[in-house]
């Protein structure tokens, strides 16, 4: 009886000594774990080793391109300063406003100035004179050929007679107005007396068409654009400025942009339009200084004299017609055209093993990498254009290992 009473005291013993040196144990890996030293938490505070940073292959154009803002209009333009009534005290526009955006042609009327109408003209030069029956030059040709273009009978011989009288007479009357006359020179008065030494009774002498000076107006082109217009009411020839301004029909990209914006934009460049939606084509004019190169000097926030940064103003031709007449328009000129339709990946993703031997890593599909043989066709601001050794080896969407 006492023997079992022995072995079992022995049994409780060993098992509280087990549990003590269990716990132990585990308090001396809790204290473990509150008192790691710097090296160890830095350690345990590192994030994963990164994987690889990969791009994709994509396909098109590398080229450099310069964007600019710029203002659709006429390539030129005429102010024009209305020539005052000779037996007026002041010309006004008493009718047919002039709208800007809309299309003067040559032989019809522009306006109405004191109640008269002012026809436009082709001509290379202003009109100086009245023209009327027996006036010769290059003057009378300018109206004979708007006259013809109306398709009144006329000759563009320079010489005004009567069948030109007769058309100036229709050509006011079918815009509305009663033609000015004038007595003709041609005719020349009876002055001889009958034998009791009276005068004889003569007809009056007739009267011919004529058009004055101040109702014929030169214009630069056959067709040309309002740029500025006239409203009913607004006085005209003001010394010192232009009555209204027409521009050519064919229409431009102007830009103004500071020297060090141009870059190295050249006269001939390629250029792409972008305006109301579309796209068309263009190439970029002559580059010529502004009036800000001529800025006087300014004062610098420190005091310092220091001079404006000047300007330059060019045009972009457009190969097409544009689909507005006006509104500003967004260019981008090509400068440089590395690659066309080429393969194209980050300078990065390309190592260089030798003398022409340009690899590159490509993910394959499994996980695994692989190198490719290209050969470089050009580099651009971070791109690099190339073209696979072994055809089909890299194709747009594969994934390349970059660095």
């Amino acid at each position: 009886m006492i023997a079992r009473e022995n072995a079992a005291r022995s049994r409780w013993v060993v098992a509280i000594a087990a549990m003590s040196i269990v716990s132990v144990i585990g308090v001396g890996f809790w204290f473990a774990t509150q008192f790691q030293s710097a090296a160890q938490q830095e350690a345990d505070a590192k994030a994963p080793a990164p994987g690889a940073v990969l791009a994709e292959v994509t396909q098109g154009s590398l080229a450099a391109e310069v964007g600019f803002t710029g203002e659709v209009g006429p390539s030129t333009q005429t102010p024009v300063t209305v020539v005052a009534p000779p037996d007026a005290s002041l010309a006004v526009v008493t009718g047919r406003p002039l709208q800007v955006g809309e299309t003067a042609s040559s032989g019809h009327v522009l306006t109405e100035v004191n109640g008269r109408p002012l026809f436009g003209v082709h001509s290379p030069f202003a009109f100086y004179r009245d023209m009327g029956v027996g006036d010769r030059g290059p003057d009378v040709a300018a109206l004979q050929s708007a006259l013809a273009a109306r398709s009144y009978p006329v000759k563009a011989d320079g010489r005004f007679g009567s069948e030109t009288a007769a058309a100036v007479v229709r050509w006011y009357r079918d815009d509305g107005y009663e033609a000015p006359t004038r007595v003709s020179t041609v005719a020349e008065p009876d002055d001889a007396e009958d034998d009791d030494g009276a005068r004889d009774s003569t007809p009056p002498l007739p009267t011919e068409g004529f058009v004055p000076v101040a109702e014929i107006q030169a214009m630069p082109a056959s067709n040309a654009q309002v740029v500025q217009g006239l409203k009913v009411g607004q006085q005209l020839a003001v010394e010192g400025q232009p009555d209204f301004i027409l521009g050519s029909a064919d229409l431009v990209i102007t830009i103004t942009v500071p020297v060090s914006d141009l870059g190295e934009v050249v006269a001939g460049d390629m250029a792409t339009i972008s305006v109301d939606g579309g796209e068309v084509e263009g190439t970029v004019g002559d580059i010529r200084s502004s009036d800000a190169a001529e800025t006087p000097e300014t004062e610098t926030p420190g005091g310092q004299a220091g001079s404006a940064e000047s300007e330059v103003t060019f045009t972009v031709l457009p190969k097409t017609p544009l689909p507005v007449s006006t509104g500003r328009a967004r260019v981008t000129v090509v400068k440089q055209i590395v690659a066309e339709d080429a393969l194209i990946v980050p300078v990065l993703a390309v190592s260089d093993r030798g003398a022409h031997k340009n690899v590159l890593t490509k993910r394959q599909q499994d996980g695994t990498f692989i190198e490719v043989a290209v050969t470089v066709l050009g580099t651009l601001q971070g791109e690099v254009a190339i073209e696979p050794v072994e055809q089909g080896a890299l194709a747009p969407g594969d994934r390349v290992r970059v660095g």
